[in-house]
């Protein structure tokens, strides 16, 4: 029988570059001991992803993000209060175990967060990337930034993003685009490989601290939704899991709410 914690040695035991010691890639809630059958996966705990794994009877909820809105562990800082109250109560009540899989699927090669993103946004393999394979340079062929970011938002439109923002040229062009693992996005370290334009995530790169020191470096700038970026490399999580422990009956789930824009 399949428990919690044979998910969680498989996936730290996979990834070197994570200290089992310091990871937030633990246990949130539940009885990591007890037999499962079956999972969900999604990108964040969501009390909405959390009610659909129940009604599928999961005994297990894998998350990518905190579930009480933390990214530390053991996230205890709002679990106390509401609306964490609410979802301590449910999951007690489920008996849902949550494990947190970020620190491992980050970097996992090819199906990770990164190479997902860079695959769903049809960018084709890396030409140059970190040390910490957090960040890489993309080749295409010439184009605007607003082509560019016209094609972001065509591709991210099926994840439930309705648009992106740009910032820079519109006319400039562009033919070495670079992104990195969800909110970790790009900065100068892909900018000194010969990036022209940056895709990176809202809460991630703060507007007067990255998104316009980077304009004023000569290169453009796409912004997308954190989770958007991040998605298909979940996607992929779930489909790994469901190859790699072929007796457990494997759901992903992506029931969290989307921004929304709207134009005057």
């Amino acid at each position: 029988m399949i428990s919690t914690d044979d998910i969680r040695e498989y996936l730290v035991s996979h990834s070197p570059w994570v200290d089992p010691n310091r990871t937030v890639d633990t246990v949130k809630a539940g009885d990591p001991t007890r037999p499962i059958h079956r999972v969900g996966v999604g990108w964040m705990a969501t009390i909405y992803n959390l009610r659909a794994a129940a009604e599928l009877g999961c005994d297990l909820f894998v998350t990518h993000e905190p579930t009480f809105w933390e990214h530390a562990a053991p996230e205890q800082q709002y679990r106390c209060v509401e609306p964490g109250l609410a979802k301590q109560r449910f999951l007690d009540e489920t008996g849902m175990v949550v494990l947190r899989a970020h620190d491992t699927w980050d970097n996992w090669p090819e199906i990770g967060i990164r190479d997902s993103w860079a695959r769903g946004l049809d960018l084709g393999d890396s030409i140059a990337q970190d040390e910490t394979r957090w960040h890489a340079v993309y080749q295409i062929e010439e184009t605007t930034l607003k082509e560019f970011a016209r094609h972001v938002a065509s591709r991210v439109k099926i994840l439930g993003e309705d648009s992106v923002r740009a910032m820079g040229d519109p006319q400039m062009k562009v033919i070495r685009p670079s992104l990195g693992v969800g909110c970790g996005g790009p900065d100068t370290d892909m900018i000194d490989l010969g990036s022209d334009v940056l895709v990176v995530c809202y809460d991630g790169a703060l507007y007067w601290a990255q998104r316009e020191r980077f304009l004023e470096l000569g290169v453009g700038v796409v912004v997308v939704e954190h989770g958007t970026s991040e998605m298909w490399g979940i996607e992929n999580l779930a489909k790994h899991l469901a190859k790699t422990f072929p007796e457990l009956e494997i759901h992903y789930l992506d029931r969290h709410p989307r921004p929304w824009t709207v134009s005057a």
